[in-house]
């Protein structure tokens, strides 16, 4: 048996051993290993294929996960977390079972933390709480095997390397075995700790009888400092950003080499239930919080409970009347809980252990406190002195304002409809009385800067997916505007389904206001896709299109109901444009043709240049999409002389959608030139309006020009206005309700993060490197700058 860096100490090959040859032994830095006594080993080799067992055992997915509380809040105040550790080990100590755990006592002026079993409910309490230390296992596993052939209910919890240690020295199953191991983190020696404990008492000037690593009373459902008792009775409290022991112990510097390559981290276990923290649930499941309206109590604090097997799912369930629980979304929460997002914690601890070695305890924290910086530490030293009104105060002055609604545009395009399209959407939703921001994604440019800059109001730059998660915290209903953006023929997968709102939690209100699909026909490349579009798309509350086809792609090929509402530069009145041309310096002397062509070609130059032919007529041309740049046409670029040219010319050529719209709303003759790019929303828009207007092709076809009815269209934009306002309102006004049962919706999000991971896995070197270590950075400098 060779004493190696993997070794977790987990005393298997301890308990294994009939002759008692081998003992566990600290190591320079206080981590114990096994010796063995030459004298006394009979080379059976027990002990070598115990270690072997482990790495044989197979671990397995989480069944289900849950966030749980117990309902017994006296419980749960004694319990790091939820509770959940308690409820358990009551259920097999009322049936006469053993339970084991992890204990600390003071002996001989020293802490020793060790596994111990209890028989009793009132010894309980020793084994409640966290212990960040090795404990040190003992015969543990000698003595549950024999109350396991006694066919005695044993729950054994453990980190996932003693479980591990059990399971290979029983080398069986028990029905009667009850496993539960723990997100763990790492695990420092028990010879740091107690000099840790000298280190505060020689500090503290006093002597430390009891120690408490987690206590809700000072600290609330929080792992940010510590608690501990001296001789007289008086309690003292450690912040974490103030002890070294925490924060070192927290970025891994002063575990266990094994720790820093944990085979046993990660979602797959051995052990029948996993019981973790349940972070994150503030952000991923708001809703559930009683400040919300919902089931748990943050000061209680809430598990997250991996059930991992059959056997541990029958467990949890005969104690489901004792707890609150909620099935949640294992994938959605791991990214707040380390233990359960790695598979391995590379990080080198050697540098403090060294230094730990060689000077004590003072020295770890001389250079704790160096390597953290003279600035950090007097911010750390003052903070707590900071009234929390004045730090709340300060949050939601600068950085905590809450909005009725935020609003998914294309606000950031060089493209003037685009930008008004944004600005009437947000106008109208202030209207009715509603704050708004439009969320800020994208990079704005030319006269699209210069516009937002002037006219919209957004968010913080979004650049990942935590600034995105972050816009959960400013408001309750989310809408989603017009414009292509969940047009799948132009936009990616990753683009898409941003738009669709899948940042946005469960209980938040998600309104699709005449969203525009271009001339996507609802036909993608896997049924998984198909079947994650369909899962964003019913947690819409309220779902609307701005093609008419968009209502028949929703409805046959992903069973949403949808209403057919027309664009959002119809809901406000025409005055607010006219209000905004106003601004323009731009005056036409004579009568002018205005032009403003997406996608030029030689048929639309030879149509333009007739149609200035055939008058005394001057131009007014605004670059369209293969043109505009940066900063787009020097003569004419901003969005005030786009309408003052729409509403002053005496013609209107255009391939552009927006453009059509407004020479609608202004009255104003216009020739419809066809492009490549979804005529279905011409011909949607025409028919909405009960006019009959060609698309020009050619100059040939200038023959077939026909004027329209002006009033007509005037009445209709009224009805539009009028039947989109009343949406907008009544569901702005309606209650959230969630429709779909939690499961489900976990069900289709886990399944296409799942697809999602294979691209990062294949290109992992890619992403890291270039996209998350020079991209990302390099774009939130530059949005900095700006």
């Amino acid at each position: 048996m060779e004493h190696n860096d993997f070794c977790t100490g987990c005393g298997a090959c301890l308990n294994i051993c009939h002759k008692g040859a081998i003992s566990m032994t600290e190591d320079e830095y206080g981590f114990v290993f096994p010796s063995i006594d030459e004298e006394k080993c009979v080379n059976c080799g027990l002990c070598d294929k115990v270690c072997d067992r482990i790495d044989a055992l197979n671990k397995s997915y989480p069944l289900k996960a849950y966030a749980v509380s117990s309902k017994n809040t006296e419980l749960s105040q004694k319990s790091s977390s939820g509770g959940m550790f308690a409820e358990l080990s009551k259920y097999v100590l009322s049936n006469g079972g053993v339970v084991f755990g992890c204990a600390m006592e003071k002996s001989d002026d020293k802490f020793v933390i060790k596994h111990i079993s209890v028989e009793d409910e009132q010894a309980l309490h020793k084994l409640q709480g966290s212990k960040y230390v090795q404990s040190d296992i003992g015969n543990s596993y000698i003595e549950a095997k024999k109350y396991l052939d006694e066919n005695r209910e044993v729950l054994f919890s453990g980190t996932p390397c003693q479980i591990e240690g059990l399971k290979a020295f029983l080398n069986k199953d028990y029905e009667n075995l009850f496993t539960v191991d723990l997100s763990c983190t790492g695990v420092p020696s028990q010879k740091l700790f107690n000099d840790y404990v000298k280190f505060l008492e020689n500090k503290h000037n006093c002597q430390i009888s009891d120690f408490c690593f987690r206590n809700k009373k000072y600290n609330g459902w929080a792992c940010n400092g510590y608690v501990f008792v001296d001789n007289k009775n008086k309690i003292h409290i450690e912040k974490g950003v103030n002890s070294s022991y925490h924060t070192l112990f927290l970025a891994n510097k002063i575990t266990r080499k094994s720790c820093q390559t944990c085979k046993f981290s990660g979602t797959e276990r051995i052990a029948d239930i996993t019981i973790a923290d349940c972070w994150g649930i503030e952000d991923s499941y708001q809703f559930l919080l009683k400040d919300n309206g919902g089931i748990f109590d943050k000061n209680n604090g809430i598990s997250l409970v991996l059930v991992n097997s059959v056997k541990g799912q029958t467990f949890f369930d005969k104690i489901s009347e004792k707890i609150i629980k909620y099935n949640v979304n294992v994938e959605k929460l791991k990214q707040y809980n380390g233990p359960l997002r790695k598979k391995n914690i590379i990080n080198n601890s050697l540098e403090y252990l060294e230094e730990y070695k060689n000077n004590g305890y003072i020295g770890l924290d001389n250079l704790f406190k160096k390597n953290l910086g003279y600035f950090k530490m007097l911010y750390y030293s003052v903070l707590p002195f900071i009234p929390r009104f004045i730090k709340n105060l300060y949050k939601i002055l600068f950085f905590q304002k809450h909005y009725d609604c935020l609003l998914m545009t294309m606000y950031y395009l060089s493209n003037y409809g685009s930008l008004l399209t944004a600005y009437a959407l947000s106008k109208s939703v202030s209207d009715l009385g509603y704050s708004n921001r439009i969320i800020h994604y994208g990079n704005m440019c030319g006269y699209s800067k210069r516009f937002c800059s002037n006219y919209l109001k957004l968010t913080k730059r979004c650049i990942t997916n935590k600034d995105f998660n972050q816009l959960n915290k400013l408001t309750n209903t989310f809408i989603l505007g017009s414009d292509n953006l969940i047009n799948f023929e132009t936009n990616s997968m990753n683009f898409a389904t941003k738009c669709l709102l899948n940042f946005t939690n469960n209980d938040k209100k998600r309104l699709m206001i005449s969203g525009s699909i271009g001339g996507w026909d609802g036909k993608l490349k896997t049924d998984e896709q198909k079947q994650y579009i369909k899962f964003l798309l019913n947690r819409f509350d309220y779902v609307s299109t701005r093609e008419e086809h968009g209502k028949t792609v929703f409805e046959n090929e992903y069973g949403v109901s949808a209403d057919w509402i027309n664009d959002p530069v119809f809901y406000i009145d025409k005055s607010e444009y006219e209000k905004l041309a106003e601004k323009s310096n731009l005056k036409f002397n004579k009568d002018t043709v205005m032009s403003y062509v997406l996608y030029p070609n030689e048929n639309t130059n030879e149509i333009k240049h007739h149609l200035l032919n055939s008058g005394d007529y001057e131009e007014i041309s605004f670059d369209g999409n293969e043109n505009v740049k940066f900063f787009g046409n020097e003569k004419a670029d901003r969005v005030e002389d786009w309408l003052y040219s729409i509403i002053n010319s005496k013609l209107i050529v255009t391939d552009s959608f927006h453009c059509v719209c407004f020479a609608l709303i202004f009255n104003k003759p216009f020739v419809c030139l066809k492009n490549s790019h979804a005529t279905v929303r011409f011909t949607s828009l025409f028919k909405r309006f009960g006019i009959d207007i060609p698309l020009i092709e050619c100059v040939d076809d200038l023959s077939d020009l026909l004027s329209y009815d002006k009033n007509i269209v005037n009445n209709t934009l009224e009805d539009i206005k009028t039947f989109a306002i009343t949406q907008l309102r009544q569901n702005l006004e309606k209650v959230k309700c969630l429709d779909l049962e939690n499961a489900e919706m976990d069900k289709y999000n886990s399944e296409f993060i799942k697809s999602s991971e294979s691209w990062y896995k294949k290109n992992k070197l890619f992403y890291y490197v270039i996209i998350k270590g020079i991209v990302v950075p390099l774009r939130r400098l530059i949005s900095d700058f700006k």
